[in-house]
């Protein structure tokens, strides 16, 4: 019998720090010994859209069978995004939660090479069996609420109360509701007090 298998995608200028809490989730699924991928994605500084896309076409290829699980955060989600849109459906994916992903507004300068044009609600569909997005009620690099933008790109969403990126920067660390929804199956993915960095 096989388990679930997990891909985390990072964003912009993120190195895999050890105090992002990517890293964190990454260390508790392997101690619970749930196959895990946390690959560096390329020139993180300078992000090119193909480059991305190889790597995490490569990643999603290695995840084997099972149940197939997607987390990224900040503009990882927008890779998704890209990513769901041609997505063979071999390599389709049971779950996705994407977590603080820009504003399409903000994918410029360094990052404008991620920009989104119109986004295939129908494709991203197909690309899992559900998709999540979750947010801070304030974001530096989001206008508005969390909820406005998944509706656009057809998904529901939850809110997280407090202001920030969901990263170190705004003391967010380990989070223990990440994992509970990635063993426990919690498709509702229920955040009670406690289970984030506020």
């Amino acid at each position: 019998m096989t388990g679930t298998r997990v891909l985390l995608l990072h964003g912009f200028e993120h190195h895999r720090p050890r105090g992002h809490w990517l890293w964190w989730l990454a260390e508790e699924l392997r101690r619970a010994r749930v196959p895990v991928q946390y690959p560096q994605l390329p020139s993180p500084e300078l992000p090119r859209l193909e480059a991305w896309r190889e790597v995490a076409l490569g990643e999603l290829a290695m995840l084997g069978d099972g149940e197939r699980v997607v987390i990224t955060h900040s503009l990882g989600g927008i890779l998704w995004l890209h990513v769901a849109q041609g997505l063979d459906p071999s390599l389709r994916v049971d779950r996705v939660l994407m977590t603080a992903p820009p504003h399409p507004d903000r994918l410029t300068g360094p990052m404008g090479d991620l920009a989104l044009g119109t986004v295939d609600v129908a494709a991203v569909a197909r690309a899992s069996g559900s998709t999540m997005v979750a947010a801070r009620a304030e974001d530096p690099y989001r206008a508005g609420p969390i909820g406005a933008l998944a509706t656009r790109w057809g998904l529901p969403s939850v809110e997280i109360a407090g202001v920030g990126h969901l990263n170190p920067d705004d003391g967010h660390g380990p989070w223990g509701a990440a994992l509970e929804w990635v063993l426990a199956d919690d498709r509702d993915l229920e955040w009670r007090p406690g289970e984030h960095a506020d």
